[in-house]
């Protein structure tokens, strides 16, 4: 096996799953899965418009292979979207990847090689450092003066000749919080211009008011180095048709074409189409869905400020909250505490370091399980706490 992957374990964040998994087919326990960072409940559909799409194209025999970077009508589209969050694009700035995932993975082999140092925020997306130490990269994690806001003077001070990529997540995982302070983000990083910047934004869409989503993209001082990554994953309940794309410049967007072409050849062009007509769906769906997960979180946070043990902010985007454990509570034993009781979520140190303490649940189950599995975790904690 290769010395580069011999090391690595399956992901932790994923550990709960796994094990979740194990229990209900051993035991026949049904566990309440608020771990699972998807749509639960069947309310969540993709726009009826894609559904159909996608059946139609199959039927007219769309089965062949198309542009590795996608199909043109596509590019075009998700142009216009970039151009609408403020980002000015153009179709060749846009390449169609098989989720953001690959995205990530793509901006990390492109960019970086052996030694070589990435900044990445802690807590944060495990995949990215999977993918630096696969590099063999050198990681160095931001602090952040609070779940809002990077601490930027530590940002600036962890930058040198050998950084090579910024990796930021705004509205973020795992805790669901926007990060406020773009602009002096980008002040700092345009002070640095041997730096690319990776902006992972596949929450773009799912921001609750009276929040607005800023993407560094937006500063035209950083702009040519700046690569964003989405998808339709969790805008558009697409999450298992695999479809994402990056936004990069022209130049950059070339390289990411010859990666693509080298792996994956075309992200399947009945999925493509299905994305299209996604896009065009209009804003009647999002609003609705935007009603659907607001209501639910509102729901999840009232729950879980019930609980005397725990505290939590309430999310201005994703569908994740992300409670703070009582002191002397760790989250892997709280973990395996609520498992017992027939609940599961992911403990916040699966995410790095900073991410100790916390537990990250989704909000998106029907109505009946999110309150059950919630009511649990609170009275499994309070007891724990001697609450």
């Amino acid at each position: 096996m290769s010395d580069r992957l011999s090391h690595f374990t399956l992901p932790p964040q994923w550990s709960t799953m796994r094990t979740a998994a194990k229990l209900e087919k051993t035991t026949g326990r049904e566990i309440i899965h608020l771990e699972k960072g998807d749509y639960g409940s069947s309310e969540f559909k993709p726009p009826g418009e894609a559904v159909e799409a996608l059946i139609a194209s199959l039927k007219q025999g769309y089965v062949r292979y198309s542009p590795g970077s996608g199909i043109w009508e596509l590019r075009e589209e998700l142009a216009k979207e970039m151009a609408a969050r403020g980002r000015p694009t153009v179709p060749e700035e846009i390449i169609v990847t098989p989720g953001a995932k690959f995205g990530i993975a793509a901006t990390l082999l492109l960019l970086l090689d052996d030694g070589d140092e990435v900044i990445m925020p802690d807590p944060g997306y495990p995949p990215d450092e999977f993918w630096a130490r696969y590099l063999r990269a050198q990681i160095k994690h931001v602090r952040f003066r609070d779940p809002r806001n990077i601490d930027t003077e530590h940002l600036e001070s962890i930058i040198s000749a050998k950084t090579k990529l910024v990796i930021l997540n705004t509205p973020q995982r795992p805790n669901g919080q926007l990060i406020e302070n773009t602009a002096e983000i980008a002040a700092i990083l345009s002070r640095h211009p041997h730096v690319y910047i990776a902006s992972d934004e596949i929450f773009s869409k799912i921001v609750y008011e009276p929040f607005k989503h800023k993407s560094l993209a937006n500063y035209e001082e950083i702009r040519d180095r700046t690569i964003v990554i989405d998808t339709f994953s969790k805008a558009y309940v697409m999450t298992g048709l695999r479809i994402g794309w990056v936004t990069a410049p022209v130049s950059l967007a070339e390289k990411y074409d010859i990666l693509l072409q080298n792996s994956f050849t075309n992200v399947s062009t009945i999925i493509q189409e299905a994305a299209l007509a996604a896009l065009r769906a209009g804003e009647e769906y999002h609003g609705k869905l935007l009603r659907n997960l607001t209501r639910k979180r509102n729901l999840a946070y009232n729950i879980l400020t019930g609980s005397k043990a725990l505290t939590v902010d309430n999310a201005q985007g994703s569908f994740y909250l992300f409670p703070r454990l009582p002191e002397g509570l760790g989250d892997k034993e709280c973990v395996n505490h609520l498992l017992e009781h027939g609940v599961a979520v992911v403990p916040g140190s699966a995410f790095g370091p900073a991410g100790a303490g916390s537990v990250r649940l989704t909000f998106t189950l029907e109505d009946e399980k999110l309150i059950e599995g919630l009511e649990i975790m609170v009275s499994v904690i309070d007891r724990l706490a001697g609450r």
